[in-house]
């Protein structure tokens, strides 16, 4: 056992209660920083569930690809594939997780890098670039597009995926205020202004995205949605 080489994993310097951000500087681990990454943490490791469910559902076991209904996927995957009458969206869930996964990442890594003095050199390394955003509302857009209209409030509910969706969500919401609170920190360095609220807006964007594929899953499966209802219990 002697022999055994010692792991990096561990390397006791926060034994203490601090941790190091990227640039160097020892923060506590309950300072808002590591609060805003904690959460961001427990919101991929959710969505990563999220993936798992899917591939339950998919039943990878029988390939299940998408069939388009004319010449190419890439010119029709707006339509229902002609062997299950699935849009291109449901084959594409996992993938979709996976970007958003990333796009995570590396918002935690500016979140861990705060900015200090050349600024050209920090978005080089931390930046994000805004068409995160874009793609993001647009896969809102083309969601909501095919389904249908909303009128009551959803109770969160379904099966494991669309509960799992749900949950997401709500961490979502929680990482985003979380951020907000970072943001007010960064506020007074104005150049710095475009690139902190690119993280913001996403984390906005993907509850609303989180939201719409919840309900996206539950009408590609064939669940009813449960609706609020206040009178539910009243005689």
């Amino acid at each position: 056992m002697d022999s055994i080489k010692k792991s990096n994993l561990y390397t006791k310097t926060g034994d203490n209660g601090t941790s190091s951000l990227y640039n160097g500087t020892r923060v506590k681990k309950d300072s808002i920083y590591f609060e805003c990454l904690g959460d961001i943490d427990e919101l991929n490791s959710n969505l990563g569930l999220v993936k798992a469910f899917w591939r339950d559902e998919m039943d990878l076991s029988v390939i299940k690809l998408y069939n388009a209904p004319g010449a190419g996927a890439l010119f029709y995957k707006h339509e229902k594939c002609v062997d299950s009458g699935k849009y291109y969206e449901w084959f594409s869930l996992s993938k979709y997780i996976h970007e958003i996964q990333c796009n995570l990442m590396n918002i935690s890594t500016q979140i861990a890098t705060p900015f200090k003095v050349n600024f050209n050199e920090w978005i080089s390394k931390v930046g994000i670039n805004t068409s995160v955003i874009s793609d993001i509302e647009k896969n809102i857009d083309r969601l909501d597009s095919v389904l249908p209209p909303l009128k009551n409030f959803v109770v969160p509910s379904g099966n494991k995926l669309i509960s799992q969706i749900h949950v997401c969500r709500s961490i979502t919401r929680r990482c985003e205020r979380r951020y907000v609170s970072i943001r007010t920190i960064e506020e007074s360095n104005e150049v710095l202004n475009d690139q902190l609220n690119i993280p913001m807006k996403y984390l906005n964007r993907l509850s609303d995205y989180l939201f719409v594929l919840s309900r996206f899953v539950a009408m590609t499966l064939e669940i009813e949605e449960d609706i609020y209802s206040r009178n539910l219990n009243k005689k």
